[in-house]
């Protein structure tokens, strides 16, 4: 395929994708000319001057190269450049052709931001680990081995480049989580981990969990979450796992996570928010919760965060006793959005067992919640339906007046597989 096939089939998928179009000039005052230069090449954004030139030359007629291209006319600057990288990649300098070692240039997050997106060693916009090296050693190292020889890949645009994409130019109606991670993948969805990497991607602890909660074991290959063993070590000892910056743009945030304790009875998560501003370049530290005691399951939680500025959310765990343990505390499915966390959560036990053995008809109750309007109200559960409807799962609110006495009900109907939260969800989110 001919450079100019390769540039129209690029625009093709800027439009499957993005609500980018890329159309013929008409006249226009600013516009994009594509020419046949000395290599690959781009201004970063809209400059203004009105013909703006981009070169796909020689050996850049490839689809993810002219994506990449593109990208910068729509003000992309490459993945290493992020205010973040260092928390990702070493950049050898020494390694670098002198007159190229601008392009490694670290941009501040007042300047560039990275659109509340992980850092993505898959991006079309990262350089390779020999990008512009002066004896083939590498230019690039990441900081996790296994990427080593993901960056720079040129097959096409990745889905974290969609997203960020996707943001910048409003192509969707913006979502409210800040972050969700069920850490599936290698990167752990741009977390750090404190000195010494004390928290680890586990499928499986001896003590438990024995499972994820995400997918509780029934996806072959998958089924990861985060592990902090108090098996051994000193009293006092602890791991830090750290999301990466967040931009939020309100006032009042959930943290909603699963944890499994299964080290000592004391052992403890703390929950801290390390904020950045002038005065704190390197960030300040505020304790929200702390969780202490052992659990057996995956228990669902909440904290109420009060995030205005630059941020990171820390998960801090702490072995509290000197003794031996064989377990320690797991952590998954973590996820924030921008508003209030659920006022009311009915936890129910064993829900797999109950849902193969609970006889059609058969209603389960909640316990009485209170509204914040002072309504007393309880819920009706059919887990496997109705009599006269055993294929689907059916819920009913009651306005209480006491203990025992409901009040006539509303029914809500769930297809099977579907489930009712009061805040927003990511993933499997059965309740225990």
């Amino acid at each position: 395929m001919n450079a100019k096939g390769v540039i129209l089939k690029a625009f093709e998928q800027y439009r499957l994708k993005t609500c980018i179009d890329f159309t013929p000039w008409k006249g226009e005052e600013n516009y994009i000319s594509v020419f046949k230069g000395s290599g690959c090449s781009s201004s970063i954004g809209n400059r203004r001057v009105r013909k703006q030139r981009l070169s796909i030359g020689r050996y850049c007629d490839r689809l993810a190269t002219v994506e990449h291209e593109f990208l910068h006319a729509l003000g992309f600057l490459h993945e290493q450049s992020r205010a973040d990288r260092d928390d990702y990649v070493n950049i050898m300098l020494d390694q670098i052709e002198p007159d190229r070692a601008r392009n490694f240039r670290k941009y501040d997050d007042k300047v560039s931001s990275s659109l509340g997106v992980p850092y993505d060693y898959g991006s079309v916009m990262h350089y390779g680990k020999r990008a512009f090296s002066i004896a083939s050693k590498p230019t690039i190292v990441t900081k996790i081995p296994e990427f080593m020889d993901v960056i720079g890949q040129r097959i096409e645009i990745s889905g974290s480049d969609l997203l960020k994409l996707n943001r910048l130019y409003n192509c969707t109606t913006s979502s409210t989580f800040v972050e969700s991670c069920d850490f599936e993948e290698l990167n752990i969805c741009g977390m750090i981990q404190g000195p010494n990497n004390k928290w680890e991607q586990r499928m499986a602890v001896s003590a438990g969990p024995q499972t994820d909660f995400t997918s509780m074991g029934q996806c072959k290959g998958k089924g990861y979450f985060m592990h902090f063993s108090t098996a051994c070590g000193c009293a006092g000892d602890s791991g830090f796992l750290e999301s990466r910056f967040l931009y939020p743009k309100h006032g009042v945030q959930c943290l909603q996570f699963f944890l499994y304790s299964s080290g000592g009875a004391n052992d403890s998560l703390k929950m801290w928010v390390r904020e950045y501003d002038e005065l704190y370049p390197q960030g300040r530290m505020t304790l929200f919760e702390t969780i202490t005691g052992s659990s057996g399951s995956w228990e669902l939680h909440h904290v109420t965060l009060n995030i205005t500025k630059k941020s990171r959310v820390v998960f801090e765990g702490v072995k509290r006793n000197a003794s031996a343990t064989l377990g320690g505390l797991s952590l998954d499915d973590v996820n924030i959005w921008s508003g209030q966390c659920p006022q009311h959560v009915w936890k129910i036990r064993n829900i797999t067992s109950l849902l193969a053995t609970t006889p059609a008809g058969t209603r389960m109750y909640s316990p009485s919640f209170l509204s914040p309007t002072g309504y007393s109200f309880q819920v009706g559960l059919y887990l496997n339906g109705r009599s006269t409807r055993p294929d689907t799962m059916a819920l009913f609110l009651f306005l209480t007046s006491g203990p025992k006495r409901r009040q006539p009900e509303v029914a809500l109907s769930l297809a099977p597989g579907h489930h009712v939260s009061d805040g927003p969800a990511v993933g499997r989110q059965d309740p225990g």
